[in-house]
């Protein structure tokens, strides 16, 4: 993964992937199967320049967001302040084993494209991470780039590739089976080989 300059300068210029509020996540807010209850928290891994976590802050919850850039947590922390929006936005690792300044437990926590950016140990650690952040009963939105590898171009600079693979089959699974729920809600499938999980961490009693 490239380091924080190498997001820096995108950021600085603006970074393709900003594409404002997602279709799936506003599609769960509006239907009611992601409601934030009274006190309840989220937090937005890879908030970038917070866009999805000023919506999360805007339909109930407080919001904490996370980047590793803090190019991205600058210009997210002005969009809330336009926006009249007390939110937390914080520069981390979400590949170590605890962020300063987010140490929850959290009710939501919501990843948009960083958990599939990661590759092997990185990866695990984040949803490691997740879990140890995740407070009882709590959700989890993951989007990410999902097909078995030998089905992934060579090469691509708009998706998932051989080089670069985004999750795979049973990976959801490995990673966070023993801890979470997991549902992958297949009606947000698209031929880009894009896929979104809504999880439930399991209560202590379970």
């Amino acid at each position: 993964m490239p380091g924080a300059w190498f997001y820096d300068l995108i950021y600085r210029f603006g970074a393709p992937w900003e594409l404002g509020v997602r279709g799936p996540l506003r599609t769960l807010v509006e239907d009611g199967r992601l409601k934030a209850e009274p006190g309840d928290t989220a937090i937005d891994l890879g908030c970038g320049t917070g866009a999805m976590t000023l919506y999360l802050a805007q339909n109930g919850w407080t919001a904490t967001g996370v980047d590793f850039s803090p190019v991205a947590t600058r210009k997210a922390a002005e969009r809330a302040a336009e926006a009249g929006a007390e939110i937390s936005f914080v520069n981390g690792d979400l590949s170590a084993d605890s962020i300063p300044g987010a140490e929850g437990p959290f009710d939501l926590l919501f990843d948009w494209g960083t958990l599939d950016d990661l590759q092997g140990e990185a990866r695990r650690r984040m949803a490691n991470l997740m879990t140890r952040l995740a407070a009882p009963g709590a959700r989890g939105f993951v989007y990410c780039f999902y097909a078995p590898r030998d089905q992934l171009p060579r090469m691509s600079f708009s998706g998932a590739s051989r080089a670069a693979p985004g999750i795979e089959p049973g990976e959801m699974e490995r990673l966070f089976g023993a801890d979470w729920d997991i549902e992958h809600l297949t009606e947000f499938d698209s031929q880009e080989q894009e896929a979104v999980f809504l999880m439930t961490r399991h209560s202590e009693a379970a």
